[in-house]
């Protein structure tokens, strides 16, 4: 599930990388705008990873880790709602704020529920889940979007946390 979810986070934070030549002709962005979007994300996640630290060691992971999931899912699908350079740094400054749940929750939770002498393999696993993102992400986005358009590759891959979030709870 750990990894999973940090493979579900990094393909959510490419989408907008993918997407980036569609979308700059669609909203006529420029350099500068797209650099903006992408600051917005940055300096959100920088903040959310303070945030989150506190709120998971506060919470615990099971809440927190929820918490973070749900925020990013929402704010990730709410990408598709944007129609300016500011919409889309809303949505980055919510995905940055939600995502960055993901490692404390993950490292904390591998200190709870893994003996000492797995914990090195339990956090390798979680941490190929920023490469395998990546990876899906290149892979998925284009077939996503010659299906259905762009708005959909933000709908589903951000609804994919929600798929997670039932087995984080269930299991």
């Amino acid at each position: 599930l750990l990894f999973l979810a940090t493979t579900i986070n990094y393909i959510d934070r490419q989408i907008i990388g993918l997407l980036k030549p569609i979308l700059e002709i669609e909203f006529k962005w420029s350099e500068t705008d797209f650099a903006r979007i992408v600051v917005a994300f940055t300096a959100a996640y920088a903040i959310g990873l303070l945030l989150f630290g506190r709120l998971i060691d506060r919470v615990g992971t099971k809440i927190g880790y929820a918490l973070s999931v749900v925020i990013w899912s929402i704010m990730g699908m709410l990408h598709a709602a944007a129609k300016s350079v500011t919409g889309f740094s809303i949505a980055r400054i919510g995905l940055g704020l939600g995502e960055a749940g993901n490692f404390p929750a993950a490292m904390k939770t591998v200190a709870e529920w893994f003996p000492k002498r797995e914990r090195a393999l339990a956090a390798g696993i979680f941490n190929s889940g920023t490469s395998i993102g990546v990876v899906m992400a290149l892979l998925i986005t284009p077939w996503i979007l010659v299906s259905y358009g762009w708005q959909q590759v933000f709908i589903i891959t951000g609804a994919s946390g929600f798929v997670w979030l039932v087995l984080w709870w269930w299991l």
